[in-house]
C-alpha cells in the first residue's frame, strides 16, 4: 500500500508535491511490524526537486517519514 504525504516547495510559491513514501524510501518485504523497524538506516532528509516549478526543492526529513509509519 502506498503511503503518500503532501510537503511543500521551498520555492516563491510552495507548490504542493504529493510524495509516495514508497519510491523515496524503496519498498520492504516485512513478515512482522512495518517497514522502520526492519532496522533500515534512513537519511536525515532527503531533496528532490518541485514537481512544478524549477527554483524549489522539496525536503523530506526523517522525522515525517516515522509520523507515516
Amino acid at each position: 500500500m502506498a503511503k503518500i504525504i503532501r510537503v511543500p516547495c521551498t520555492g516563491p510559491e510552495q507548490h504542493e508535491n504529493e510524495i509516495d513514501l514508497e519510491d523515496v524510501i524503496g519498498s520492504d518485504v516485512v513478515i512482522y511490524g512495518n517497514p522502520i523497524a526492519t532496522g533500515r538506516d534512513l537519511p536525515a532528509q532527503i531533496v528532490r526537486r518541485c514537481n512544478v516549478c524549477d527554483v524549489g526543492r522539496v525536503i523530506i526529513t526523517r522525522e515525517m517519514i516515522e509520523r507515516v509509519f
